[in-house]
């Protein structure tokens, strides 16, 4: 009895009874596994060399990833600017009149020979015009009961440079409780009554902008212009009181495959999939002289072997590496890490000091609190990149037991800006 020809997969194939190994040999078959596997293999070798600084990769290098290249020399250049206040009889620039923007650093003093404010001041000055550092308003502040604690308190470029070196005014029972906090020890408190005064002293200044900045990190050169020209966009799209804040670092170790999203990737991967498989099928119906090279095997080959293959070098690859940030403004409502830098709209001020008085007992972080209370009212948060700030504190303001978490909180594409 003759048999019919049966469809399978676009093609009229006739029934033959053929080992695996007879397919395999056939030449088009072999062709394509050896030139995606070559593919493969070079691909594979290229990310080896290229996604090495990708934290969120499987050919990340800490020894190398680690490496300080721009943060040295922004290092030279913010101390090197530092020593020149101490040593200059020039009268230094400060703000006049009411300021675009306040920069609030605070700062304790940490371990013997681990003080960053230097550097972080430094570099938040060093190479502004004239007419910048006119326009910002610059208040350190020394945030210890008995300031003389702190080694840069009775230094001369202190004052030199700052237009007010902030200190404490609390007195009575308020007092009592910032030298509770102190010598109990209790950072989340102390850090968090803090963050609330200095940005009411900021306030006070009349900025539009409030940049709250940590003692221990680095300003890129241009630092100011970068972000004064991001907030001049973010006024003409986004109503102040609708966002919180602009982020001025963040690390790219949280922006890897989360597994928050695991059904966003898998959709994908999934979708790749049946395009591919309805292309091959689509070709051998349509162009039969393809059905010799496209045949079943080799579309089995190219969807279930070849295709996963190449999603799963995809995703060893690093998400900041297949996927990075373009330079400009980005909304970060999840992910961000951490309280290294911010940039707030005045507009939101009042609210946010209010709610670090309320949760100055509670045991959690500013930053915490920012996403809390943006997550609870929908606001809007974002991120400038490239980072404007590098961390380089490896001893943390937290106490005993931090010190891990200071050396990897690190943004890797600082470290590409052009010296």
């Amino acid at each position: 009895m003759r048999l019919k020809p049966r469809v399978l997969l676009g093609s009229f194939d006739q029934p033959r009874a053929k080992s695996l190994w007879t397919q395999l040999s056939k030449s088009s078959t072999t062709t394509l596994l050896g030139i995606s596997g070559l593919l493969w293999l070079l691909l594979y070798l290229y990310l080896r060399l290229t996604s090495y600084r990708d934290p969120t990769s499987y050919f990340f290098d800490e020894i190398s990833g680690y490496e300080r290249r721009y943060s040295l020399q922004r290092e030279r250049e913010a101390h090197n600017f530092v020593r020149s206040a101490n040593n200059t009889r020039n009268e230094p620039i400060k703000s006049t009149g009411e300021p675009s923007m306040c920069v609030g650093v605070a700062t304790i003093a940490r371990p013997a020979g681990h003080q960053y404010v230097r550097g972080t001041i430094g570099s938040l000055l060093e190479g502004l015009s004239t007419e910048d550092r006119q326009t910002i308003y610059l208040m350190p502040f020394i945030a210890h009961t008995k300031p003389a604690q702190h080694p840069i308190y009775k230094e001369p470029w202190l004052t030199a440079l700052s237009d007010r070196v902030l200190q404490y005014d609390a007195t009575g029972e308020e007092l009592v409780r910032l030298q509770q906090f102190e010598e109990g020890r209790h950072w989340r408190n102390k850090s968090m009554y803090d963050y609330g005064y200095l940005l009411e002293k900021c306030h006070d200044t009349g900025a539009a902008w409030i940049a709250m900045i940590e003692d221990d990190v680095l300003a890129r050169d241009g630092w100011y212009t970068r972000s004064r020209e991001a907030l001049q966009d973010l006024a003409r799209t986004s109503p102040s009181d609708q966002w919180v804040y602009l982020r001025m670092f963040y690390t790219e170790a949280l922006l890897g495959w989360n597994s928050e999203e695991w059904p966003r990737y898998f959709g994908w991967s999934f979708t790749t999939f049946l395009v591919l498989f309805a292309i091959l099928v689509g070709a051998r119906a349509r162009y039969p002289r393809l059905q010799r090279q496209v045949s079943n095997l080799n579309v089995v080959i190219a969807c279930a072997v070849v295709l996963p293959s190449f999603i799963i070098l995809y995703f060893m690859a690093g998400r900041v590496t297949v996927q990075p940030f373009s330079k400009g403004i980005h909304r970060m409502d999840r992910f961000g890490c951490c309280s290294q830098g911010f940039v707030f709209p005045r507009a939101v001020v009042p609210q946010l000091v209010a709610r670090t008085k309320k949760a100055m007992n509670e045991d959690y972080y500013i930053d915490m609190l920012l996403e809390r209370w943006a997550d609870a009212e929908a606001l809007e948060r974002y991120v400038l990149t490239p980072s404007l700030l590098q961390h380089v504190g490896d001893k943390s303001s937290k106490g005993w037991g931090y010190d891990a978490n200071a050396v990897t909180t690190w943004n890797f594409g600082f470290e590409d800006h052009p010296p």
